[in-house]
């Protein structure tokens, strides 16, 4: 016979396995809405007549409300829970979206990734924070992976499926039937999110009259900054990539058509998909952290400069290292788990906050100096509408300061501790 704690502790953890779906789904909404201009570029470009540093603003300002509210929503979630942080982030998307489908100026458009990117901002900290104090131990580092990895499927359902929505609808339409989708998580969220724990409240407010010496203590711990710049150099390839230049890069470079160059480009998401289970889980079966990063540092120089400087590829041959590029990206997830070491647990969730932070601004500047670079070098060309065009060599010029990143990145990486370390799941 079954006992009663028994029941209890299988209904507590059905609980969380289901409040982590809730959020997950909304992980993999936001990734639809984070990569969607990336896919509309032409459209976009069109309706608003604007260049491409004009243009790099609509991923940008997604990343810089993104990261710069990490910190301010660890605060927040510690606070008043997980339920009404995600119900309102979905509400702000969705907002977003809708605000975005019916701009009739630039500025509209860039308020819309605002909000969109301040919507987005909770989904991955909120879902490691369900996982981290509702699930037991031996399933915490699978389901961090597969949280990222949901993420990527919400990306590669941007690539061409988006783009037969565009052609059949217009971006508009397209941007208001994604926005939909966020009505059906406000409701799926309202049923499976348990409301915030009251016990946490006391502890929340002792503990903020101490929090700027926290992020102090923080950003002082070299080995915390060190894994924080490693992260950047890991994603801003996937960043600037998949998130918003891959498509109009690929289209350039290697002649295809849009469907398929969005397509392609999506493929960096397979890989990272793989990359964000499989990587992590090497690295606590045989404690090599350090090794695995330096190692997918030196995979990513590698085929990002077999993509840039390299001959013209056949599509299965893009196809492949677009795939392993993305699996190499993974390793951004063993960053902050390295992070996490030199971390204690009153303040495990700032140290995550405050390297997500510095990732996604890393990101968000380096996408824009790309739109910078490409209207600095652009040549005077225009398309029958007016609109700039960018050649296969000035992405290429373009790219090299990411390539100059990843090069540093590699060589601070063999600043990391060289013995065996266990890792914390």
């Amino acid at each position: 016979m079954i006992s009663n704690d028994s029941n209890s502790k299988d209904k507590n953890l059905a609980i969380a396995y289901f409040a982590w779906a809730s959020v997950a789904l909304f992980f993999f909404y936001q990734y639809i809405l984070r990569v969607a201009p990336g896919v509309m570029i032409h459209e976009i470009r069109h309706e608003f007549s604007v260049n491409a540093d004009q243009f790099a603003t609509l991923g940008s300002f997604y990343l810089y409300a993104y990261s710069l509210l990490q910190i301010p929503l660890g605060i927040i979630v510690d606070r008043i829970g997980v339920r009404y942080t995600i119900l309102g982030s979905i509400i702000l998307c969705l907002g977003g979206s809708l605000l975005m489908a019916y701009s009739e100026i630039f500025l509209t458009a860039q308020i819309s990734r605002i909000m969109i990117g301040a919507g987005s901002a909770s989904a991955f900290m909120c879902s490691l924070k369900i996982v981290a104090d509702h699930l037991p131990p031996g399933h915490r580092g699978f389901l961090m992976g597969a949280t990222l990895t949901l993420g990527t499927f919400g990306a590669l359902v941007a690539g061409k499926p988006l783009v037969y929505f565009l052609d059949d609808f217009g971006w508009r339409s397209t941007m208001t039937y994604t926005a939909l989708i966020g009505l059906a998580l406000i409701i799926f969220a309202l049923i499976c999110l348990p409301k915030h724990s009251q016990k946490q409240s006391s502890h929340t407010k002792e503990s903020f009259k101490s929090i700027g010496q926290n992020i102090l203590s923080i950003i002082k711990n070299y080995r915390v900054m060190l894994y924080a710049f490693l992260a950047i150099g890991l994603y801003t390839p996937l960043s600037a990539l998949a998130d918003l230049w891959g498509t109009a890069f690929l289209m350039q470079k290697f002649s295809l058509p849009r469907a398929e160059a969005a397509h392609t480009t999506m493929m960096m998401y397979v890989g990272l998909a793989a990359g964000s289970l499989i990587m992590p889980w090497i690295c606590e079966k045989y404690n090599l952290l350090d090794r695995a990063i330096q190692f997918c540092g030196l995979g990513i120089i590698i085929l990002f400069g077999i993509l840039l400087y390299g001959p013209i590829l056949s599509n299965a041959q893009l196809t492949l290292v677009l795939i392993c590029l993305g699996f190499f990206c993974g390793a951004e997830m063993m960053c902050f788990t390295g992070a996490l070491l030199f971390s204690n647990s009153n303040n495990s969730g700032l140290t995550i906050g405050i390297v997500n932070t510095l990732n996604m601004l890393g990101g968000a500047l380096l996408q824009q100096f790309i739109g910078y670079s490409l209207d600095f070098h652009w040549e005077g060309l225009l398309d029958p509408q007016g609109i700039r065009i960018y050649e296969s060599h000035h992405f290429v010029l373009a790219f090299s300061i990411l390539t100059g990143v990843i090069i540093l990145c590699c060589l601070a990486s063999l600043k990391l501790v060289k013995k065996k370390r266990k890792v914390i799941a």
